[in-house]
């Protein structure tokens, strides 16, 4: 399987490290920074709760008590990187990390997973899946605000038209066509 080159480039540029070429503007700047803290704050906030309950007991629980640890390290880890490396790669892995753990929350909740059925009653249980909803939406949001190109500027309005006169330029609002 090879990719195409066209593929290959946007995945570079994804992960590059030099900002776009066109700046962002002022509001758009805001807005990618406020959503990028609030992921990184909901990030770590998954991670703690999954700390707090790997400490309260979930340690004890085969399979699943390493695996809150894990949960708890990873969110930390994600939530440093999404802070060191404001890139969209970054935005994906961490919606990407708190998909799985959304996901491993439901099959806890509907079947069991590895043995262990979670409870909704639990601790933690219906705020996770809140909070966890909340990070995918707020990661991808960012990815794709800061992975888009800004809109060029305003220029010209397409009906109006432009032409030289002598040394002049003149501008004329006539409808064209």
């Amino acid at each position: 399987m090879t990719m195409t080159a066209p593929t290959a480039f946007r995945l570079r540029q994804l992960a590059s490290s030099r900002r776009p070429a066109t700046p962002a503007t002022g509001g758009r700047r805001a807005a990618a920074l406020l959503l990028r803290l609030a992921c990184a704050a909901l990030l770590a906030w998954i991670a703690s709760i999954h700390l707090h309950l790997w400490a309260e007991g979930y340690r004890q629980i085969p399979t699943d008590g390493p695996l809150f640890l894990l949960d708890a390290v990873a969110g930390f880890a994600l939530a440093a990187t999404l802070l060191a490396w404001p890139r969209p790669l970054a935005g994906l892995a961490a919606a990407g990390y708190t998909v799985s753990t959304l996901g491993a929350l439901v099959i806890s909740l509907s079947v069991g997973l590895f043995g262990f059925h979670e409870s909704l009653s639990a601790s933690f249980a219906p705020q996770s899946l809140i909070i966890e909803t909340i990070t995918v939406i707020a990661a991808v949001a960012w990815s794709v605000l800061v992975a888009a190109p800004s809109c060029p500027p305003a220029g010209p309005s397409p009906r109006t038209m432009t032409w030289t006169e002598g040394d002049h330029d003149t501008t004329s609002n006539a409808r064209l066509g």
